[in-house]
């Protein structure tokens, strides 16, 4: 196994090219600080708790390959050898298949997140099998045991908070975060879910274990003791089957290569231990998912759904990132009932393995379990070879290394058949890290170092003796460079205090911790990589290095645009509570400005727009109005809805609210006595709910507001045939039972139709039935004493030939419940 390259004498006298140590150095360090940070940060000023999670992986990311990519031309020739892409090619790969994933996806803008995440991922690989060195692989283990310390502990609080202290409604607790109790009796720490939480769980315990059998260290004994306790306490089914498989394959691994003599003599016993604890995991969550069914039938028909969607493009995918647009064409009713809501999307597939499938057809997905297998075997050959020659000693330090490693990747992929959390950056990230560990530590060198064993220095990248005309021309890109870069840093410490506020605008102690914390993080890694760029720009020699840093500067600033909307985003949604729709418009125009791909503000302004529905033509700059030209809230509504639709053709109910909007302008017009021109808007809104009905067939009102476009037009039959269609769940064809999606509301608005139309029995039938489901149903109750005290307990219905205006309809509203939503 391999030392430090200082510790070889053989490497003593090599010339290294100006900067690169100084390049290597940053990342031994940057990359396990990135990772300590993306496991551990949160930050509540944003809309999702997790945004600076992705701000993270996107801008330390894009600065760590800034980073090495300095390296590389800096070193030159001796960048890449042949030999290297043996154990490089199926991450390069995979890379590759990614960029073509993403160039054939049919909305790129949603995809534009998952495509920087998993070429991310696969540098992180790259980087930790060309860098990474024994010694720097050794202080990455220790920041990850101090990054499990953290989230541990805090979800420990969380416990403590949770079963001592009162709830958020009631008093304060230990726990002085704003987001206390956000999931009941589950604990979520740093990661602001308890499934992704249960997952670093997962992958975490092996290495913990391992680096204790290697050490001894009683220091990690509690980490272990408070990850099981956390684990449990994440109440994450899919966790718990992971751990189980994961020590099954840490105790087969560990018998079978660390205790191999003893193996062969009790082979049934040990087999039968790690067989055990996945059976125990099994019956856990078998006990508590026949408690509580339902994310169970969430998986499943989340999986059916994705196969459709794998159906249509098995071959080459539907492109990286897609699923959250695609899937709503698919979703199957049941979802909306488990939810109970038809406002939420589902983003990801519940099964990475499935996704990875769906995103990038059988040729991607068969790249990806290469590289899986390509891994795994690496790994257990390298582990083989580091114990198959001990005859009773002890194992070198690396072979319980990698026994974590290997074991933390396996339990990880395993956890993900059932679980999402492979998709989101705190665990994810980790899907880069860990192959490129195992495959360093299996070849027992970084490749960087055999590129140096016995050569000759290159001097290739030397340019001591350069041309004045070159020197002049390097100091002009290095003073650029250093410019933009001072900029930069400038720019965004100035935007992230006015994302921030003063101090003494804070006073809930969390949210004051929270703000030194923010202010200490940034500082700290915007001066040491902005203090690394600096020593890397003056120190190389390369006209490449200042320009690669200057164009690494144009995506980083743009991905601290998202970052910014995120918090934007969080202001114009308390203003729309508020009731303060001028700042909520500002706000949400101002969060598509830093991130043109995040469909919700687009969303969110439409609904703005068609709530207030001011249809004064006038020209507001802010509102969205361009080029001098006046204009009324229909047209802003349509606007920010098509631009949604750009994106993402079946968000949310977007086509229901579209109908909506072409409904009000119906009552508009023909308050204008412009009644042909309101039927047509009547026909496209009937269009529009007709295309929801396909996307959602359980929502009511989308069949209230169709049966009053009929009533409307005077079709009461068909406005009859809507709320039985309705009732009678006709379109949730996926189904297996027969069920009624019956209401109060539903029978009402049916018994207000039937008696239009001259049903009086069927009417007092249907008012019957509402009151049987609510007693206390005011419209069904008033409606239906009406027509008691008119017609009797049993009314003889009313001639067939009677119009609706030679009927009585004192006392009875026809139009009260549709229109009560």
């Amino acid at each position: 196994m391999a030392k430090n390259i200082n510790q070889f004498s053989e490497f003593s006298d090599i010339h290294f090219a100006p900067g690169v140590s100084t390049a290597r150095k940053t990342i031994f360090w940057w990359l396990p600080l990135l990772y300590l940070l993306i496991s551990d940060a949160f930050y509540l000023r944003t809309y999702d708790s997790a945004q600076v999670k992705i701000t993270l992986i996107q801008m330390g990311g894009i600065s760590l390959i800034g980073l090495w990519l300095s390296l590389l031309l800096l070193e030159g020739r001796r960048a890449f050898r042949k030999e290297d892409f043996v154990f490089l090619s199926p991450f390069f790969v995979y890379l590759v298949y990614v960029i073509i994933s993403f160039v054939h996806a049919p909305y790129k803008g949603p995809s534009v997140d998952d495509f920087v995440r998993y070429s991310l991922y696969m540098s992180v690989s790259l980087m930790v099998i060309r860098e990474f060195t024994v010694n720097a692989i050794e202080r990455l283990t220790k920041i990850l045991i101090i990054t499990a310390y953290i989230a541990v502990v805090y979800g420990f609080i969380q416990w403590l908070d949770i079963n001592f202290f009162p709830p958020k409604n009631i008093g304060s607790g230990i726990d002085p975060f704003i987001w206390r109790g956000a999931f009941g009796s589950r604990i979520f720490s740093t990661y602001g879910n308890p499934n992704f939480f249960g997952n670093f769980l997962v992958l975490i315990l092996p290495i913990i274990v391992s680096q204790y059998l290697k050490t001894k260290s009683v220091y990690l004994l509690p980490l272990v003791l408070l990850d099981l306790f956390c684990l449990y306490y994440t109440e994450t089914k899919g966790a718990w089957l992971g751990f189980g498989i994961s020590s099954c394959i840490f105790i087969i691994i560990y018998v079978y290569f660390l205790m191999r003599e003893k193996f062969q003599a009790n082979k049934l016993k040990f087999i039968g231990i790690a067989l055990s604890i996945p059976l125990m995991a099994v019956l856990l969550v078998g006990y508590f998912a026949y408690k509580r069914w339902t994310s169970v039938s969430f998986r499943v028909a989340t999986w059916l759904s994705t196969w459709e969607i794998v159906e249509t493009h098995p071959f080459l995918g539907t492109g990286v990132g897609g699923f959250k647009v695609l899937y709503p064409a698919v979703r199957r009713p049941i979802i909306f009932h488990i939810e109970g809501k038809h406002n939420t999307e589902t983003d990801h597939a519940e099964n990475e393995h499935l996704e990875q499938w769906m995103d990038n057809g059988i040729v991607g997905f068969g790249l990806y379990l290469w590289l899986i297998a390509f891994v795994t075997v690496v790994g257990l050959r390298g582990l083989n070879s580091l114990v198959k020659n001990l005859k009773g000693s002890r194992p070198p330090p690396v072979a319980y290394d990698l026994l974590g490693y290997i074991t933390a990747l396996l339990g990880m992929l395993a956890h993900n058949f059932v679980d999402v959390s492979m998709r989101f950056v705190s665990s994810g990230v980790y899907l880069g890290l860990l192959p490129g560990i195992i495959i360093n530590l299996a070849r027992g060198h970084a490749l960087w170092e055999l590129h140096y064993k016995d050569e000759k220095p290159d001097l290739s990248a030397d340019k001591s003796g350069a041309s004045p005309s070159y020197n002049g021309f390097l100091w002009m890109l290095r003073i650029s460079a250093l410019a933009l870069l001072c900029y930069a840093c400038f720019l965004i410490i100035g935007e992230f205090s006015k994302l921030q506020g003063p101090r003494n605008l804070y006073m809930v102690g969390g949210d004051v911790l929270q703000w030194w914390i923010g202010w200490i993080v940034l500082l700290s890694v915007v001066v040491f990589l902005g203090y690394a760029f600096a020593k890397i720009i003056l120190k190389g020699v390369s006209l490449s290095v200042p320009a690669a840093i200057i164009l690494m500067l144009l995506p980083l600033y743009y991905f601290w645009g998202w970052f910014k909307a995120d918090v934007y985003h969080n202001m114009a949604i308390a203003f729309s509570k508020q009731g303060k729709w001028e700042d909520a418009i500002t706000y949400y125009r101002k969060v598509n400005r830093h991130n043109p791909y995040f469909i919700m503000p687009y969303y969110f302004t439409g609904n703005v727009f068609n709530d207030r529905f001011n249809m004064t033509k006038q020209y507001r700059p802010e509102w969205g109005d361009k080029n001098e030209v006046a204009r009324d809230d229909f047209e802003r509504a349509m606007e920010a809805y098509e631009q949604a639709r750009e994106i993402a053709p079946n968000y949310v109910q977007m086509h229901h609210q579209v109908g909506l909007l072409y409904m009000k302008m119906h009552d508009y017009l023909s308050r204008q006595g412009k009644t042909r021109e309101a039927q047509e808007f009547l026909d496209k809104a009937l269009a529009r709910f007709n295309l929801y009905e396909n996307l959602d067939p359980v929502f009511p009102y989308n069949y209230y507001r169709r049966a009053q476009i009929h009533i409307v037009r005077k079709e009461l039959e068909k406005a009859e045939q809507e709320y039985l269609k309705h009732l009678k769940a006709g379109k949730c064809y996926r189904e297996k039972e027969k069920h009624m999606h019956e209401s109060p509301e539903a029978y009402t608005n049916l018994a207000n139709v039937r008696f239009v139309m001259g049903k009086t029995r069927e009417a007092m039938e249907a008012y019957q039935r509402a009151l049987e489901l609510d007693p206390n149903f005011e419209p069904a109750r008033r409606n239906y004493e009406a027509l008691k005290q008119k017609y009797g307990v049993h009314p003889v219905k009313l001639a067939p030939t009677a119009s609706p205006a030679e009927r009585d309809f004192t006392g009875v509203n026809i139009l009260k419940v549709e229109t009560s939503k």
